[in-house]
């Protein structure tokens, strides 16, 4: 396909040492693609069941479906990858090819036609199969391209590592401020305002891809004598013992970390009825992530790769069951009330006032500051025990009461204040996501490792094939963990944009908490059968790099 590649690898350029500009080159490109791979993590269940108004289980058994259809484009846009030619490399070009068409099918797929209920399930599975098959088109070159950037396995961490710092940076921009732009954008017709970010986010995405594409170098390329057929790949793939352990170990991995994300929104919402700290949450987990990443190159100087990721799911499993008994707090202290939703709110609502004398009181209303918290701004002329609220837009309020106590003692209370149990559950989400965060740079460094080993092993090269597969293993996770979330909604009794059953509530804790952790200790069990360890990498590059030699010579 195209021109044959102008540049001419040597021995030596296949385990180049990666000066730092062309590894954050690399990593800058994953914070395009969260734009959009967060945004469907986070909130794409949740655009479909509220926005969209589908129904959960449909939801659930379309995200499901669709990756029928991944199955076949993952590998098939491996062996075109594969058998790319032209003078920019193998897999630089795509960045440039499929970056608008990526853009144009996100703004469809979070756009809301008024169809009948039929008609808007058909258009979800056709629009979120399209964007899912550009998706392919750019990630699996783009994936792959880390593969053939350097061979030295430290390197490839390295790389990897700055990668995931950059994609949970964007999945922090994402979570944080998606909402915020989507109600600016939308002012207040939300169909419009996802329409309008995910073009937003489109636009920024490909402008990021170029910068990829400049900065980056292909160095690794197939043996000049090899020739393949796609179904040779696969069945190399079949038969690589490693790479099969980490597909499974992948794709379960990205359960945990879909229904952790997707579920934050109903946990927030309907069970602690906080939904004004849902960007902080779903901010300070991105963040987390973006540590641990930034940290798997240390830690694995000190443990191989595969110990290393299963003592961090051990920790994921347990803290996650934890979690799971962290209990809602008595009085919620805040409120939130929808645009155009006129409320009559009592203090008794908020604060416990029992044994209060000389009560004042001063309601407040929470507005976003520079940190991840937010300010609190006294409302004029709303000094009673009840408050009558009409917001043109979103408003989170809190009440300030001053009182003596039975001790005849001045007390000052601050019902916006948060609850221990709130805190716990910040700690707790942020612990588990710093052992979460080094998976990513893991387990795709061990996937080029065993793209290296089935070179080693057959004599045969099948980069992008072996990362279309990866690519896929992380889209059927996900679709597994977001189609799971949705179906234990529908089996709860989920009602969108109602009060929720206790049944309901329950099913949303056990998605946020004791399921993901679930899923990370039966990881820890998949773990044990991955053998490519250290040293047989170590003999795997000699042996390949020895061959190249000899092959120049």
């Amino acid at each position: 396909m195209g021109d044959k590649v102008s540049s001419i690898t040597t021995a030596e350029d296949r385990t180049a040492k990666l000066a730092i500009g062309e590894k954050l080159g690399y990593g800058f490109g994953d914070f395009g693609f969260n734009l959009y791979w967060t945004t469907i993590a986070s909130f794409l269940a949740a655009f479909y069941t509220d926005v969209f108004g589908i129904s959960a289980a449909a939801a659930g058994t379309m995200l499901l479906t669709t990756k029928i259809v991944d199955a076949c484009t993952d590998p098939l846009m491996g062996a075109v990858a594969d058998r790319t030619r032209t003078r920019f490399g193998q897999f630089r070009p795509f960045l440039l090819w499929a970056a608008l068409p990526m853009a144009g099918a996100a703004v469809l797929t979070f756009s809301t036609p008024d169809l009948n209920a039929s008609g808007k399930v058909i258009y979800a599975y056709i629009t979120y199969t399209l964007m899912m098959m550009m998706y392919t088109v750019l990630s699996t070159p783009y994936s792959a391209l880390s593969g053939v950037m350097t061979a030295r396995s430290q390197e490839r961490t390295s790389l990897i590592s700055i990668r995931f710092i950059f994609a949970f940076s964007a999945g922090f921009c994402v979570n944080y401020f998606t909402l915020d732009i989507v109600n600016a954008l939308g002012a207040g017709d939300d169909s419009k305002g996802w329409q309008l970010t995910m073009g937003l986010y489109g636009i920024a995405a490909a402008i990021i891809f170029a910068i990829t594409f400049l900065a980056t170098k292909e160095r690794i390329s197939p043996p000049a004598e090899q020739r393949t057929h796609p179904i040779a790949d696969i069945k190399d793939l079949i038969a690589n013992r490693p790479w099969l352990i980490l597909f499974v170990l992948s794709m379960i991995i990205m359960m945990t970390i879909t229904m952790r994300g997707g579920s934050a929104y109903y946990y927030f919402t309907y069970f602690l009825e906080r939904p004004d700290l849902l960007g902080v949450y779903l901010g300070l987990q991105m963040a987390a992530y973006a540590v641990g990443a930034a940290c798997a190159p240390l830690m694995t100087k000190f443990l191989d790769k595969t110990r290393l990721l299963m003592l961090l799911m051990v920790i994921v499993g347990s803290l996650s069951v934890i979690f799971t008994f962290v209990p809602k707090p008595d009085l919620n202290g805040v409120r939130t009330i929808q645009a155009n939703e006129n409320v009559t709110l009592q203090a008794s609502e908020l604060v416990d006032l029992s044994g209060a004398s000389e009560v004042q009181y001063q309601w407040q209303e929470h507005q976003r500051s520079w940190w991840i918290f937010t300010d609190r701004v006294a409302i004029a002329g709303e000094r009673s025990a009840s408050a009558v609220f009409t917001a043109e837009e979103d408003l989170v309020v809190s009440i300030l009461v001053t009182y003596k106590n039975q001790s005849g003692e001045l007390q000052l209370v601050d019902s916006g204040t948060l609850p221990s149990e709130i805190w716990m559950m910040f700690l707790l989400c942020v612990l588990i996501s710093l052992a979460l965060g080094p998976k990513s740079p893991l387990t795709w460094s061990m996937y080029a490792d065993s793209a290296d080993y089935n070179e080693w092993k057959t004599g045969r090269r099948a980069t992008a094939m072996t990362f279309s597969a990866a690519t896929f293993s992380q889209k059927l996770g996900g679709a597994l963990g977001s189609a799971g979330m949705l179906w234990v909604l529908a089996a709860f009794g989920y009602a969108a944009k109602e009060a929720q059953s206790d049944a309901s509530q329950f099913g949303i804790v056990l998605l946020q908490t004791a399921v993901p952790g679930f899923f990370a200790l039966i990881a820890v069990f998949v773990a044990k059968f991955y053998t490519l360890t250290g040293a047989q990498l170590e003999t795997i590059q000699v042996d390949l790099k020895e061959r190249q030699a000899a092959a120049e010579n």
